[in-house]
């Protein structure tokens, strides 16, 4: 049953009819009630849903980097950031022949907007278990500010968690984090992103790296940022141009 809050006419909570009515980040909003349906647990449907599964857990896992990099998407398409991660992403996870989702980690994109990419120079994880990734701090391309803010993710497919560093100033040129224990011994997928003052992102850049030592060679791709072709819808025309230009020098498309 519904429950009015501001008169007939106002908001309300609950299913009336065929709609359900909620609160949205501090908007009403209503949507279409939707039935339980039990459907057979078929080996295509079970695969559909492992599918489905693998990048809600991907997403969960690194939720408050994307509630940075995707928070003005998101909302102007009214999703929350998970949700428009497995929209734009859901291709880069296909099912395999025996059943299993292989993730095309170079291509994930965690953020998009139209600053500069942060341009990744090297990344490695040291005795301590420190990894540590340097950028370009100092060039300044068009859409680049030194006090833009960098976000570095690095997750661990094997135990499905990532870790995320606190956010460094563009300028500084490096950023760190100290890895759980037993991590730096494992592949570790990893994201750089800028967000200036206003709230926009960058496109993100992934770095692998392998078992505690330098990145993977050819490794540094920019992710959701392609070739020409798509650079008007990434940060606009000419712009973008210059963007995929001066940052494939460090971060080229992976092979």
């Amino acid at each position: 049953m519904a429950k009015l809050e501001q008169g007939i006419l106002g908001p309300f909570r609950g299913k009336v009819g065929t709609v359900v009515g909620y609160l949205w980040r501090g908007q009403a909003v209503v949507r279409a009630y939707v039935r339980e349906i039990n459907y057979p647990n078929t080996a295509a449907q079970q695969a559909e849903r492992d599918w489905f599964v693998s990048m809600v857990r991907f997403a969960s896992a690194v939720r408050p980097a994307l509630q940075k990099g995707f928070r003005r998407a998101a909302a102007e398409a009214r999703m929350y950031e998970t949700n428009w991660f497995v929209k734009s992403n859901k291709r880069h996870f296909r099912t395999q022949e025996d059943g299993s989702v292989a993730v095309d980690y170079q291509r994930l994109a965690l953020s998009s907007g139209s600053v500069a990419p942060v341009a990744a120079e090297s990344a490695r994880v040291d005795a301590d278990g420190v990894l540590e990734v340097r950028f370009d701090g100092q060039r300044q391309l068009r859409r680049s500010k030194a006090t833009d803010e960098v976000t570095l993710v690095a997750y661990n497919a094997r135990e499905r968690k990532a870790v995320i560093a606190s956010t460094v100033e563009r300028r500084t040129g490096r950023v760190a984090v100290r890895l759980p224990d037993g991590w730096q011994w494992d592949e570790l997928h990893c994201y750089l992103f800028a967000v200036d003052a206003q709230g926009e992102a960058s496109a993100s850049c992934y770095i692998g790296v392998a078992q505690a030592g330098l990145a993977q060679a050819g490794s540094l791709r920019t992710s959701g940022l392609e070739p020409a072709g798509e650079a008007e819808e990434v940060g606009g025309g000419k712009v973008a141009e210059e963007f995929a230009a001066e940052h494939d020098k460090h971060c080229p498309p992976g092979i």
